[in-house]
């Protein structure tokens, strides 16, 4: 199952569209859905936008080390959904390494603004259907 969501920066009057895919974390993608609208603060760790603690619940689900340009994950240890643009501040050699694993979610299938550029330390969002 593939399902729209965008994340809609107010700052910005900006959103980026994430296709989600439960192909590989079904639970976490459920358990996404299951609480949206999510209005939190987005931050920013090199080329990630991270968000703060949300209300999703998900164990580690097929859980990667390391992340695909472009990947949506969702993180367990911080309950934080994560979008990945480019390398962390501990990614090595052109891989794109999280603080510790993740569970893919999706990719980010539409960002014409490049706002990963714009975000300086933090911003709110909201996390929708579309």
């Amino acid at each position: 199952m593939k399902k729209l969501i965008k994340v809609v920066f107010s700052e910005f009057n900006e959103s980026v569209s994430v296709e989600l895919d439960d192909s590989r974390s079904p639970k976490t993608v459920k358990a996404i859905l299951e609480n949206l609208p999510i209005e939190v603060n987005v931050n920013k760790w090199g080329q990630e936008l991270y968000t703060d603690r949300t209300p999703i619940v998900a164990q580690e689900e097929n859980a990667k080390s390391e992340v695909g340009l472009l990947d949506v994950a969702f993180w367990p240890e911080g309950n934080a959904l994560c979008l990945f643009y480019g390398p962390t501040p501990i990614s090595k050699a052109g891989n794109i390494v999280p603080a510790s694993p993740v569970n893919i979610v999706g990719r980010i299938v539409s960002d014409d603004n490049n706002i990963v550029n714009k975000v300086k330390n933090t911003s709110k969002v909201v996390i929708k259907q579309q």
